[in-house]
């Protein structure tokens, strides 16, 4: 398990400060860019797919408030306890491990329910439905409904740099390695498959563009990639950090952060919170 203070924990998502696969996470958010102008939504789905100073640091995240937690069942940190989703650990599961990081590394976040999740997820999908791509669709050959039917999620909410758009440690815990294998290599076939592209909808259109960031192997396997949205003359950045290992994934983004210096201080946060879940 890695090992970091507190206060390098806090620090971390100050400085540094699903879903369909890498590409297709992207195109959710460039969706909320597209249907609400530039500013994000009130609470994140699962997955998602920050503005520097002058010195090249990203800005400070807002100092961190208590920490409201999920309330999971006594039996939340025994595997196999009921929940609502299919995955080897329970929705209320995944929330305490969330709830048990929020607390010991102080990071002053929000737990989100996994119906709440699910829910903004599902009208994720609902809404990519009517979205045209070109020159190429990041959510070809994806169903962005597995998640939902055979996955328990969980997500922590955290006030970052990007006003009204939270940064979020998210996990995914499914019922096999096998499927967390082949989220791993849909995701990373996804993102090298169609990097750049821009989509429509309501008459409006965004662009993307993406870039692979090197990151320290974590889990099993592991991603880094940049994501800049544009629209309307204004581009907003989200750094995004994935790692698959047994039965789950978990994911870090951050919004409007500097890459380098998100790699720097939350790829040892995203080995503490797999090994959480993992263990």
């Amino acid at each position: 398990m890695a090992a970091f203070t507190t206060k390098t924990t806090r620090s971390a998502f100050r400085a540094g400060s699903r879903r369909a696969g890498a590409a297709a996470a992207g195109a959710g958010l460039a969706l909320a860019l597209v249907l609400t102008g530039c500013g994000g939504g009130d609470e994140p789905a699962a997955r998602d797919g920050g503005a520097a100073t002058e010195s090249g640091k990203p800005s400070p995240s807002k100092p961190a408030k208590s920490a409201k937690s999920a309330k999971p069942s006594p039996s939340a940190t025994t595997k196999g306890a009921a929940g609502t989703g299919a995955g080897a650990l329970s929705g209320a599961e995944l929330a305490a491990v969330l709830s048990e990081v929020n607390t010991d590394l102080d990071i002053g976040g929000t737990v989100l329910e996994e119906a709440q999740l699910k829910q903004n997820t599902a009208q994720g999908v609902e809404a990519l439905k009517g979205v045209e791509y070109s020159p190429c669709n990041p959510t070809e050959g994806i169903d962005p409904t597995k998640a939902l039917r055979e996955a328990s999620m969980g997500a922590l909410a955290i006030e970052g740099n990007a006003p009204g758009m939270p940064d979020t440690i998210s996990v995914i815990s499914w019922s096999s390695e096998e499927a967390v294998a082949e989220e791993s290599k849909m995701s990373k076939r996804q993102f090298s498959s169609c990097p750049e592209y821009s989509l429509t909808a309501n008459g409006r259109t965004v662009s993307l563009a993406g870039e692979a960031l090197d990151m320290p192997t974590v889990g099993d396997a592991s991603q880094a990639y940049v994501t800049r949205q544009s629209i309307d003359g204004t581009t907003q950045t989200s750094v995004v950090l994935t790692a698959w290992s047994g039965t789950s994934s978990v994911q870090i983004t951050l919004h409007e952060a500097d890459p380098q210096e998100s790699i720097r201080y939350v790829a040892p946060i995203l080995e503490e919170v797999l090994d959480r879940v993992e263990g």
